[in-house]
């Protein structure tokens, strides 16, 4: 019997120790992010980790590339302490399981005083007129008195995209984007594919067209004759808000919008002085879906 007994204890205490050293699950959305993007929502499942069963849950993050490291919603002012996390810190409950919470930017707080919104992880770690500086970050859950913590030492973390960008005959920044973004798409004619009209080349007036659509490709409006800017990475750009690209006609709205196709087209004049049009493919693109 005695055996049996310091046995279960062995087993039980096994079994609280697993608890203690379980990292939380948690996944990002949209499911690649890098420093600038913004509508981030993490959330964080803690079922079987040290602050299962907690109402108040806190985030510890921090940036090895940074320093100081720790995210400003920490602390206050001065510098992060461990024995003083801020309130801000706090993650939100998800309704109906108490054993799921999140953190979503854009996030509004107030700090020493002042009110201060957070849009992307580069403001969020103080580097957002810098925000290549910041590749990943790690964190871990924790009670506000610090007793009750999840794993540290990057044993949950954050890759973000890289913001450096690869040449391309066609790219979209940001790579990934929902309906509600900011759009920046890029030419570079240098990199011109060989099934492309090689006039492309040597034509002006590079103008652009896009298309927004349904998920099944269906068009919903499109613009054309989009003045496009020559870039120090010898790129041709321009910018647009879906929402404000055009009105939608009747019946439709930006929730139907899924999908962009963009055209750029430019003209090119012959030996006798008539100017002849020319276009590239359509390069067509997703939208990201949010939650």
């Amino acid at each position: 019997m005695k055996k049996l007994t310091i046995l279960l204890i062995i087993v039980l205490g096994a079994f609280g120790l697993k608890a203690q050293t379980d990292v939380p699950k948690f996944t990002v959305s949209p499911s690649e992010v890098d420093a600038l993007t913004e509508k981030v929502t993490i959330t964080f499942d803690v079922t079987g980790s040290a602050v299962e069963g907690l109402t108040d849950v806190y985030i510890w993050a921090w940036a090895p590339s940074l320093s100081p490291s720790e995210t400003l919603l920490d602390y206050d002012q001065g510098s992060a302490s461990w024995g003083s996390i801020s309130k801000n810190a706090k993650l939100d409950p998800v309704a109906g399981n108490p054993n799921k919470f999140k953190l979503s930017l854009p996030k509004t707080v107030t700090r020493n005083g002042v009110s201060v919104t957070f849009n992307n992880i580069a403001e969020l770690f103080g580097v957002g007129d810098t925000p290549g500086k910041i590749k990943e970050f790690g964190f871990l859950l924790r009670s506000q008195d610090g007793s009750k913590q999840t794993p540290g030492d990057l044993k949950t973390k954050v890759s973000l995209l890289p913001l450096e960008f690869t040449p391309a005959y066609f790219r979209t920044f940001p790579a990934k984007v929902s309906n509600k973004d900011v759009v920046t798409a890029y030419l570079n004619l240098s990199l011109i594919e060989s099934g492309e009209d090689q006039k492309l080349k040597i034509a002006s007036k590079i103008t652009a067209t896009a298309t927004l659509m349904t998920a099944t490709g269906t068009t919903i409006l499109a613009v054309d004759k989009i003045a496009t800017s020559y870039t120090s990475e010898k790129e041709y750009a321009f910018t647009f808000l879906p929402e404000m690209l055009a009105a939608f006609p009747a019946g439709v709205s930006l929730k139907d919008v899924a999908k962009c196709k963009i055209e750029f087209s430019g003209e090119v004049s012959d030996q006798k002085g008539g100017v002849t049009t020319v276009k590239t493919k359509a390069f067509e693109f997703s939208f990201q879906s949010y939650e």
